[in-house]
């Protein structure tokens, strides 16, 4: 939001351009009144903004990276309408970003299985690969391959049923 703090009305060309993080796409910048640009993120107007006045609020839309850090910081400045001041022309937001968990699974076994061999097993992995921590209820369903018969299924710290092949 663009106000004039000043003792008398703007004059001529206002301009609001922001600056993005890295980790934030633009895909909307529009504002009543106002002559935005995407590609460039730069808004302009030459109406008369009265003293102690706002201009209506920009709003700009982004798409936030799977890979954006825990905070960004989002800045924009205006210039011209002929004020003199331009100590107070930028302003920034901080963002919390909550970091998300990219769940894996590997599936393994060792050696070579043969044919009528009882116990064979499997081991299944599960990582975090991603940023932040999981929360609630993960569950791991195995689907044992044709051939094979499902006689155990179980893990530190989880519940599993054998009947549905999961583990949660």
């Amino acid at each position: 939001t663009v106000n004039n703090d000043g003792a008398g009305p703007t004059s001529g060309l206002v301009t609001v351009t922001d600056t993005i993080p890295t980790g934030l796409t633009a895909t909307g910048f529009s504002g009543p009144g106002w002559s935005c640009t995407l590609g460039t993120l730069t808004c302009t107007r030459s109406d008369v903004l009265a003293s102690t006045a706002s201009y209506p609020a920009i709003t700009l839309t982004v798409n936030v990276a799977s890979t954006a850090p825990a905070s960004v910081t989002n800045t924009a400045g205006v210039s011209g309408g002929g004020e003199l001041n331009s100590a107070n022309n930028t302003a920034s937001d901080v963002t919390a970003i909550t970091l998300l968990p990219d769940l894996t699974l590997t599936k393994t076994h060792l050696g070579a299985f043969t044919q009528g061999q009882a116990g064979a097993t499997y081991t299944l992995t599960v990582g975090n690969s991603g940023a932040g921590p999981t929360s609630g209820l993960v569950t791991v369903t195995d689907t044992v391959p044709p051939g094979l018969t499902a006689t155990g299924l179980g893990g530190t710290g989880w519940s599993c049923a054998l009947g549905t092949g999961t583990c949660t």
